[in-house]
């Protein structure tokens, strides 16, 4: 999975995504409509009021097509925009070419190849946003083999232009996992681990002095989030199409987005350090509802059966 989506020579985030949105493969809830950035906006300035002796920088980590950045920008207010730093921290070159697109060079903007380059930039004080970001992330997939009560690493294997999976290596679990709570699973069922995305976050939050965090995604709590679904989350987009089967999730490596639902019990655990507090977890509707944003009939950011309670938004401050 990590070299489909981020190998340097053909990987899908890396050379092959063309856009975000309706046009793109995926799309984002800042790419259909404004009531998540109004949300954002909103918190930023309430941010910004209860803590006055915090600077004025913003660093969003992975802006995909620059829509939300746009939004935040034109919404924040003229004087507030006169003290705006917002750094972007961007990996996929492609991405970053649409970035610059949609929002040009402009003295308040900054880009960067990693975290730890926007905290040098803002001396560790920032305001901290991203939206979709951790599902982008490669992940492990694991089976639970019940005989020998051990998580197993699925792996995937090529042959005759035909893709399979089988059980391989033992997984071996963290110290600190949700997969250590009692489960009731049965023999085969599959989840997702975000490693790669616990590994990268615990490389630079050190760094991180002080501010709040603002991560959203999709995704539930265990066991709840893997109920009726014995073969995980995991899943392919390709032009607007949904592909659940492996046979499909594993063809077209490079050219289309493979993401899977965060786990929130484990990553929640697991992004606790010293010096972190996690402030509000709640779903995507009830922080734009609390934000004093009212969307429209039909609006799917709020939508109950849909996005609203989809995707949850989780709140960190760093003293």
């Amino acid at each position: 999975m990590k070299s489909a989506l981020y190998d340097d020579d053909g990987g899908y985030y890396s050379t092959n995504i063309r856009e975000v949105g309706p046009t793109g493969d995926f799309s984002t809830s800042t790419t259909l409509n404004n009531s998540l950035a109004n949300a954002i906006t909103s918190w930023i300035q309430r941010v910004w009021r209860q803590d006055k002796k915090l600077p004025h920088s913003i660093i969003e980590m992975g802006a995909g097509n620059g829509s939300l950045a746009e939004q935040i920008i034109k919404r924040i207010g003229f004087w507030s925009r006169l003290k705006l730093e917002y750094h972007i921290v961007e990996s996929s070159e492609p991405l970053l070419k649409l970035q610059v697109q949609r929002l040009g060079k402009r003295n308040l903007l900054q880009w960067h190849k990693d975290p730890k380059s926007a905290l040098r930039a803002c001396s560790g004080k920032a305001l901290i946003i991203s939206n979709e970001l951790i599902d982008a992330f490669p992940v492990e997939l694991i089976q639970w083999e019940e005989q020998k009560e051990k998580w197993q690493r699925v792996m995937a294997h090529s042959e005759n232009q035909q893709w399979t999976t089988s059980v391989g290596e033992d997984y071996e679990i963290p110290k600190i996992s949700s997969l250590l709570e009692s489960h009731n699973f049965k023999d085969g069922q599959r989840v997702e681990r975000h490693d790669d995305f616990v590994r990268w976050f615990h490389s630079w939050i050190e760094f991180w002095e002080q501010g709040h965090m603002l991560s959203i995604d999709y995704g539930d709590e265990f066991p709840d989030l893997y109920g009726r679904r014995p073969n995980g989350t995991v899943r392919a987009y390709f032009a607007q199409n949904r592909f659940e089967q492996m046979p499909e999730i594993l063809a077209r490596p490079g050219h289309q987005d493979i993401t899977s639902d965060i786990d929130f019990t484990d990553i929640r655990k697991r992004m606790l350090i010293d010096g972190l507090k996690e402030i509000n977890y709640q779903t995507q509707a009830e922080f734009i509802a609390e934000n004093d944003i009212k969307s429209s009939p039909g609006d799917p950011s709020t939508n109950p059966h849909g996005a609203g309670e989809a995707f949850k938004v989780l709140w960190h401050r760093k003293i």
